[in-house]
């Protein structure tokens, strides 16, 4: 059986030099370091200095070709170092796509290292400027420079990912990862009661990054948030889905320097970005599980503990893998 994650083509090291030498021959490839790819792309840091990503997947060419546009203009709206792509390469008869090559934001993911609740506060702060900047971005001028003006695959769509949660919490269980904690399964299912129950008003809109996980951003070694990276699903429509990553990556007690910089929200956008962040959670766990990345499910369980409001340990008894 397939994965959503499995790649379409096959991107490598051998790849990336002759597609280099053939578009880039000033370059002058000394060093190529592959990085942890997504589900999406390869990445590879060239020379220290550069970091290219190319698409293995045909869903997402267009992400890349978005993001190609959109960046060069976003990236001065934001406190926040972002991956502007300056060498742009184009499909030929070694590989199909168009890919991008950025300067090296410098950082790793934060599930490189432990980190504790003051840090992760402190990346609550950053994370609050970030994204009260995004999300003031003019919205027709986003437009104007490429970005999609909406949510094409339903991400807070709740009729169409409610059951695809249970259905991941189902596996979750089949994998052992909820034995002994069935007071988080009750839980989910209150989250949704609740959702359930919200008025059907459309949320407010605004420019999104689309895709907030602990995948995607970076700190560098005193734990500082430095970089906000994979931009491919930006586009036009709820804050909730950025917001989950504070109900994700922060537990409750290091919320409360967030809200302080971006501003309170209402009830029902809490909620909205709490199923987000449960849903990303979830979803990374099976990669993570599947791929055999211990760290990524250790920051996965503490992600589904983090948007249930359950202490990480003595809640849910989620282990602390290495």
């Amino acid at each position: 059986m397939p994965f959503e994650w499995d790649a379409d083509i096959a991107v490598d090291e051998r790849l990336l030099r002759r597609l280099l030498g053939r578009q880039f021959p000033w370059l002058a490839i000394e060093h190529v370091e592959p990085l942890e790819s997504g589900w999406d792309n390869a990445v590879f840091a060239v020379n220290q200095q550069y970091v290219f990503r190319l698409p293995r997947r045909h869903i997402a060419v267009p992400l890349m070709e978005a993001e190609i546009q959109l960046l060069p203009w976003l990236a001065p709206h934001l406190p926040c170092a972002v991956p502007v792509p300056h060498i742009v390469g184009r499909p030929s008869d070694d590989y199909p796509f168009s890919f991008a090559g950025y300067t090296r934001i410098h950082g790793h993911p934060p599930y490189h290292a432990d980190s504790d609740p003051p840090a992760r506060s402190s990346i609550a702060r950053a994370f609050g400027s970030f994204l009260q900047s995004l999300h003031s971005v003019s919205i027709g001028e986003a437009m104007a420079h490429g970005i999609a003006i909406e949510d094409s695959i339903g991400r807070m769509d709740l009729r169409k990912r409610i059951p695809l949660l249970l259905d991941k919490v189902e596996q979750a269980c089949g994998m052992g990862y909820f034995d002994g904690r069935e007071q988080l399964v009750h839980r989910v299912h209150a989250l949704i009661d609740a959702l359930q129950r919200l008025p059907s008003d459309p949320p407010p809109r605004a420019v999104v990054h689309g895709d907030l996980n602990f995948r995607n951003f970076l700190v560098d070694e005193a734990g500082v948030l430095s970089g906000v990276i994979d931009w491919g699903d930006a586009h036009i429509g709820d804050p909730a889905v950025d917001l989950s990553i504070i109900f994700s990556f922060c537990p409750p007690a290091a919320r409360p320097p967030f809200f302080e910089v971006y501003g309170a929200v209402s009830p029902e956008m809490e909620l909205r970005a709490r199923f987000r962040a449960l849903y990303v959670s979830l979803m990374v766990l099976l990669y993570a599980h599947e791929i055999g990345q211990a760290r990524q499910v250790r920051e996965s369980l503490l992600g589904i503990a983090n948007a249930l409001d359950a202490n990480a340990q003595s809640d849910s008894g989620f282990p602390h893998s290495d």
